[in-house]
Order: structure tokens, then C-alpha cells, then sequence
């Protein structure tokens, strides 16, 4: 899971750091906006603290040419206003949530947890070690790239991550993935794991999918 910290008070941005790598995220900070921008354009993030009040550019600004590019992103502005109308103008802006300083980092954690499993849920995202499937564009997302999956490896690694630690026979592929009442002479279910595994050992050390002699394939996942 990787986050983008936008701070400028820079021990606050460390503590966040420091915190969310003791819970097993992976961070990125930034200290101003155009830093930040410029970061957000080169890599993929599940979620960005956005301080308001940012050197050069604002957090309220940087979150709205992030909205108007695209970039659905979740994002959490921090900040010490705390008037309605700020928070408002927060969520107006394209913000998922708004956190007023001082805040304590159970309260944050929190927070990041709930908006990521919301966003999973409507995005229809499959997770799995450092990966995850997207069910509507029908990509595969690793760290530093998104990939477009032909429609049967799409299809055949759904089947998998669905039934993770069950071995299934070519038989049942056949059947489930493949939508055939019959097993083909030809080799495709062979060739599309083939062209499946190759593709997801390009992105982790990981050996996902194992063959199981006589038995059909097992798919490995943490």
C-alpha cells in the first residue's frame, strides 16, 4: 500500500512517515505543491495527505488539478481551519476526507483504512501481495505500471485470485474461465497460464501460479 505525505512541517511529515512504515505501507513526502504535482504525475499512489497550507501551490489547488486531470486518487486534506465552511470547500474541491490539527495518528490510520476500503469496494479492485486487479478496466496494477490484460488472462487470473489455495484442473479452467462444456485438444489453457505467469514473475519474485502434476494448477498468494 503506498501513500503520498504532502507536509511541509516537517516533523509532522516524518512522524507520518516513521508511523505509517511501521504499519507496513510504503510512503513517499513531499514538502511543497509543485513537488508533490510533479510526484503525483510520475507514479501511482492509494492515497495522498494533502496538507492546505503548502509552499508555491496549495493543497486545496494541487487536489483540484489532480480531480482535473483524471486522477481519482483518494485524497485527505490536513489542516489546522477548522470552520465548516473550510471543510466544505475541502470536499468541493474533490477531497475524500479532512482531518483538523492536532490530530493523533490512530485517528488518521483510521481514516486511511476506511477511505482505501471504500475505494476498493467501488472501484472493484482485487489486491494481491504488491499487485492488484482492477475488475472494471480489466488491468493489471503493479508499483509502476498499469497493464492491460487480453480478456482470457484477465479472465484466468479472476478465476485464480477468486480460488487462491485450491488446486483446479484444466478441466474446471475449461469450464469456469473458458465457458466450454468440453476440454479442447488444443493446448490454450497451457499457453494463456504460460503467458500469465511469465507476466506477473516480470513484477514480483513471487511464483504465483504452480503446477500440480496430474492435478491441474495452484494458485500462491500472501
Amino acid at each position: 500500500m503506498k501513500i503520498l505525505i504532502v507536509e511541509d512541517e516537517k516533523k509532522i511529515a516524518e512522524s507520518l512517515r516513521k508511523n505509517f512504515n511501521d504499519e507496513g505501507f510504503e510512503t513517499i513526502v513531499c514538502f511543497d505543491g509543485s513537488e508533490a504535482l510533479e510526484t503525483i504525475s510520475k507514479e501511482k499512489f492509494d492515497l495522498i495527505l494533502l496538507d492546505w497550507r503548502l509552499p508555491e501551490i496549495t493543497g486545496i489547488e494541487v487536489c483540484k488539478r489532480i480531480r482535473n486531470a483524471n486522477n481519482r486518487t483518494p485524497v485527505i486534506l490536513l489542516t489546522a481551519l477548522s470552520n465548516i465552511s473550510n471543510k466544505v470547500e475541502a470536499l468541493n474541491c474533490g477531497a475524500d476526507d479532512y482531518i483538523t490539527k492536532p490530530f493523533s495518528f490512530e485517528e488518521v490510520l483510521a481514516r486511511v483504512n476506511a477511505i482505501i476500503r471504500r475505494y476498493k469496494f467501488l472501484n472493484n479492485i482485487i489486491e494481491f501481495e504488491n499487485m492488484s486487479l482492477n475488475l472494471i478496466t480489466h488491468t493489471l496494477e503493479t508499483k509502476t505500471e498499469s497493464i492491460k490484460l487480453p480478456e482470457m488472462e484477465f479472465e484466468l487470473l479472476k478465476y485464480f485470485l477468486e480460488n487462491k489455495d485450491r488446486i483446479v484442473s484444466r478441466e474446471i479452467l475449461c469450464e469456469e474461465v473458458w465457458k466450454l462444456k468440453y476440454t479442447p485438444t488444443t493446448n490454450v489453457v497451457e499457453v494463456t497460464v504460460k503467458n500469465l505467469r511469465k507476466k506477473l514473475e516480470e513484477y514480483s519474485d513471487n511464483k504465483f501460479i504452480k503446477s500440480v502434476y496430474g492435478e491441474g494448477y495452484l494458485f500462491i498468494s500472501n
